[in-house]
């Protein structure tokens, strides 16, 4: 009688035991079963900036699910945010994340610097960016699949000059947009007449949706990672001289090819 007992007592012990561990162990946290999740790759890019270099150190990345910050990178990079535009990219981190609905992602800024003529100065960074700036990117991760998100940096319209010309001092104030690398596609072209440093601009009514430098060497430029839609293509360069076209259409996964562009 004894031994019954003790064994009911064992069983009812192992499955309370049992449904403890259960209730105790997240979902997707075993990292040896992949079912319920997916990889997060999250890339930079840049639009030019009339600097000679802007080193950003980020020191993590995190994308919010579920009421919940997930990680995607935790060690500290240092990026000079001017060579990666006119269609280039770097990942900047990349994770094996939950499956499901994302709302923001979170980018921790540690450090800054600018070099303007040879000279480098500090980039005061503002608490909200150290302490975590949040971008709103409504996306999915799908089971089984892996998500690339493209995060475009404009390093003109993000640094603020403030003081006097002799002295100055300067500010970042990031101006980012967040897109679905899978979802965009490009325009591209040619400048003939390139020497006097051209700038391709993508433009949604009074936006400018990103912009990227004409090759010195070739004429060629890629306004990339663009949602697909209608924008307006303008060109200028130092000179005066400029192109503009309208209602030029992106569709996902493509590149429009402007050809041979002359500047007027």
């Amino acid at each position: 009688m004894r031994k019954g007992v003790a064994l009911i007592s064992a069983l009812v012990f192992l499955t309370i035991f049992s449904q403890h561990c259960q209730k105790s162990t997240p979902a997707g946290s075993d990292l040896n079963n992949p079912a319920g999740r997916g990889i997060l790759r999250i890339s930079l890019t840049d639009a030019p900036g009339d600097f000679e270099a802007v080193n950003i150190t980020f020191s993590e990345i995190q994308a919010h699910i579920d009421s919940q910050w997930v990680t995607v990178q935790d060690t500290p990079k240092t990026i000079n945010l001017l060579e990666w535009n006119n269609g280039q990219s770097i990942v900047i981190g990349t994770a094996e994340v939950p499956a499901g609905h994302y709302s923001q992602i979170r980018l921790k800024i540690d450090s800054a610097e600018v070099v303007v003529n040879g000279i480098t100065h500090p980039l005061d960074v503002p608490s909200g960016a150290q302490t975590g700036l949040k971008l709103n990117a409504h996306f999915m991760v799908a089971e089984g699949s892996t998500y690339e998100l493209i995060i475009d940096f404009d390093v003109n319209r993000s640094i603020v000059v403030t003081g006097p010309p002799n002295n100055p001092s300067y500010k970042l104030k990031p101006v980012i947009r967040v897109a679905p690398k899978a979802i965009t596609g490009s325009i591209s072209g040619t400048v003939l007449n390139y020497q006097n440093l051209p700038v391709a601009y993508a433009i949604q009514d009074t936006d400018t949706v990103t912009s990227s430098l004409v090759s010195g060497d070739t004429g060629k430029f890629m306004l990339a990672f663009l949602p697909a839609g209608f924008y307006t293509v303008r060109i200028e360069d130092t000179g005066g001289l400029s192109f503009t076209k309208d209602s030029v259409e992106v569709v996902a996964g493509t590149d429009k090819d402007l050809g041979l562009i002359t500047l007027q």
